[in-house]
């Protein structure tokens, strides 16, 4: 009986393991900015949230970039200067919002110019949830944070 119970528990562990790792991250309005021309920068936005404790999204990957980089924008003297960050800390019931003007993900050395109507693919590497594949739609330049 003692074994029987261990087997239950052992089963269950790892139900929960899994559930867990799966759950844990939601990311809610992705989108990216087309670029101009031949323009080798663009900027990614989004709202993500943890169900189950804190997390931080620590770093972000795309084929469409040589290199990709969490940022934020800091006020320094009254002007706004754009500065690379180690992660983006997250809360549960305190969604990080990534929009214009805060926290965004850049993307370097594009290798294709973006194109509203597009979508390309981020990967988001979570210290706890680890890595997060999220498909972003390409808006035009112009097109600025929407909440629906």
């Amino acid at each position: 009986m003692r074994l029987k119970s261990l087997l239950i528990a052992a089963a269950l562990a790892g139900f929960a393991t899994l559930a867990h790792a799966q759950g844990q991250i939601t990311v809610k309005e992705p989108y990216a900015r087309a670029t101009i021309g031949q323009a080798k920068v663009s900027a990614a936005y989004m709202t993500i949230e943890t169900s189950t404790g804190p997390d931080r999204l620590i770093a972000a990957a795309s084929p469409v970039a040589g290199t990709v980089e969490l940022h934020t924008h800091l006020h320094e003297g009254g002007v706004m200067k754009m500065r690379q960050v180690e992660a983006i800390e997250l809360a549960p019931g305190k969604p990080a919002v990534l929009e214009t003007g805060g926290y965004h993900i850049m993307m370097l050395d594009l290798k294709q110019p973006l194109k509203a109507g597009e979508t390309i693919l981020l990967t988001l590497t979570f210290e706890k949830a680890g890595k997060v594949e999220v498909q972003v739609p390409v808006r035009p330049l112009r097109a600025g944070h929407q909440r629906h």
